[in-house]
């Protein structure tokens, strides 16, 4: 049915010819080849997986459907390393995964896994591993069974979710929509290097408080934590990006933190950057959809320390934006947001 290229995305649906094959192959390593089309047609996989993923095995294939999704034409995958699945129904023949040895890095999506021993069953080897599912009752107690296993991503499963500190090797740890009375496993993660928390209803960080591992913290829509003290207290972060946090008015002592690039985006009441002046490690700074009000006094303290190189600052007005670039530019700093520096060391899979 044809395919359509974008700069790091290949789209595929149905039959391919061979002469399709042989483009997409020219095209060489993409970071995502996917298709949304079902069922999906055999020859074409089978065709990819000898032609296109033993060439390119870092490309990740994506399949998604907004319909029941069948799995079981997979099985002739047997060379693919990355695999996401995602169904707004649910997936049948999901078993077909099972037998795929070469799979690394696995993502799963979908409304309730049609196995509840789903985790039991995967390859063991894999290096990655992201399940957001609406399940709660999920059980998590086989993750153990992940000796290799690198960067963990969950979305609302959490029964059993302590099991994680026997993952010794985890070094990313992403909790969406997961609200939780304990966090103290986290700090039995030895090689832990980056923690993300996102859309939860946690009120405070005092449990990681001098985790030493941590180097790396991504905070989104988090509502009711009301200080980021925890910028302050993990004595070697570096990178941080801190996103919708809307009850923070200001910010820790930083002038003994080693953070290196700190990011914000759409804090509604944060003007106070006082903090940010001491901060003697400091190497960029940024924030994406400001307050309107904020004004030049409130961003002085980063544009006025001498450590830091690059910073932005974007609100809804283009004319004080412009202000805001110009007095940067005065100061012999780089006028730029440092999402993508902050974004490629805490994901550097590109997922957040």
């Amino acid at each position: 049915m044809g395919v359509s290229y974008s700069e790091n995305i290949i789209l595929f649906r149905g039959v391919l010819t061979q002469e399709e094959i042989n483009q997409i192959v020219k095209k060489g390593a993409v970071k995502i080849l996917q298709t949304d089309t079902m069922p999906l047609d055999v020859p074409t996989l089978q065709k990819l997986n000898d032609e296109y993923f033993e060439k390119f095995p870092d490309t990740e294939l994506r399949i998604y459907s907004y319909a029941d999704c069948d799995l079981s034409p997979l099985a002739v995958m047997n060379k693919i390393k990355k695999l996401s699945i995602e169904s707004s129904s649910t997936f049948l023949n999901i078993e077909t995964i099972y037998s795929l040895n070469a799979i690394r890095h696995l993502r799963v999506h979908t409304h309730r896994l049609p196995d509840n021993d789903f985790l039991i069953k995967i390859p063991n080897l894999i290096e990655t591993l992201e399940i957001d599912i609406t399940n709660k009752s999920f059980d998590l107690k086989s993750l153990s069974r992940f000796e290799c296993l690198e960067t963990l991503g969950l979305y609302k499963c959490k029964k059993n979710i302590e099991i994680v500190s026997d993952l010794k090797q985890l070094r990313c740890l992403k909790l969406h929509g997961i609200t939780l009375p304990s966090y103290s496993f986290v700090n039995k993660l030895p090689n832990l290097k980056t923690i993300a928390f996102s859309r939860g209803n946690i009120e405070k960080f005092s449990e990681l408080y001098d985790n030493n591992t941590i180097t790396g913290l991504y905070l989104f829509h988090l509502p009711k934590i009301n200080n980021l003290d925890i910028l302050e207290k993990l004595p070697n972060l570096q990178v941080a990006e801190i996103c919708q946090l809307t009850n923070v008015e200001k910010l820790p002592d930083l002038s003994k933190s080693k953070l290196q690039h700190l990011c914000f985006e759409n804090m509604k009441n944060l003007f106070d950057f006082t903090s940010i002046g001491s901060a003697q490690h400091l190497k960029s700074v940024s924030e994406t959809v400001c307050p309107t009000s904020l004004e030049i006094d409130n961003i002085l303290p980063m544009i006025q320390n001498p450590n830091i190189e690059q910073c932005a600052f974007y609100t809804s007005s283009s004319r004080k934006n412009e202000l805001f670039a110009k007095l940067i530019e005065q100061h012999k700093k780089k006028c730029e947001a440092n999402t993508h520096i902050v974004r490629k060391i805490l994901f550097p899979n590109g997922k957040m």
